[in-house]
């Protein structure tokens, strides 16, 4: 994960980015923090794969509008636009910055709030199948050893009791419910107490 960190320069352009170690604050939000003003810029969380490490997910930051943050209180705009490294411009109209409604701002944080939950659904879940697809038939089988009693406790045949038969190679559960065979998540299954 590689974040960067602008830095002043007296080339044409004005600034470069450099490397950073933080992946939770961007460059342009370092630059803002040095120069003392207050901002906000929406972002969004993402599920990311990481590159070394099979079935390892993180979440990480994107920015929701693109281009653009949103400042606080500011009374020197040139300095702002002119000193700050990574700002291009202030949005003006008819040459006085823009300002945004507090609806709008509600809005924002809302689409932030609804990303970080379907974010923290999406790592949940990829971390269950991860750990689903650790487990070998060997383990599922010392868990639910073959001709021990089972309730199923969610999904289909939900409440009912059955006999394992043993793991399938998906890393299932075989089960024999009514003499019927059914291939069941292991999530889904409770052992029952010996009769």
């Amino acid at each position: 994960q590689r974040m960067f960190e602008v830095e002043e320069t007296r080339s044409a352009k004005g600034y470069r980015l450099v490397p950073s170690l933080d992946p939770n604050v961007s460059a342009v939000e370092r630059s803002l923090s040095r120069g003392g003003f207050t901002y906000y810029m929406p972002v969004e969380q993402r599920v990311i794969r990481d590159r070394k490490k099979t079935n390892a997910w993180t979440k990480r930051r994107f920015a929701l509008l693109l281009g653009y943050v949103f400042v606080k209180d500011v009374t020197e705009w040139e300095r702002l636009e002119e000193k700050t490294p990574g700002i291009e411009k202030v949005v003006k109209t008819k040459g006085v910055p823009m300002p945004i409604l507090e609806s709008e701002m509600v809005l924002l944080r809302k689409m932030e709030e609804e990303s970080a939950e379907i974010a923290e659904a999406k790592l949940r879940w990829f971390q269950e199948q991860a750990e689903a697809k650790s487990r070998t038939r060997r383990m599922v089988s010392s868990l639910f050893p073959a001709g021990s009693r089972a309730r199923i406790i969610k999904g289909f045949g939900e409440h009912q009791i059955g006999t394992v038969i043993g793991p399938d190679r998906d890393g299932r559960l075989k089960m024999l419910v009514q003499r019927l065979e059914m291939s069941v998540s292991l999530d889904a299954v409770r052992m029952e107490a010996a009769e």
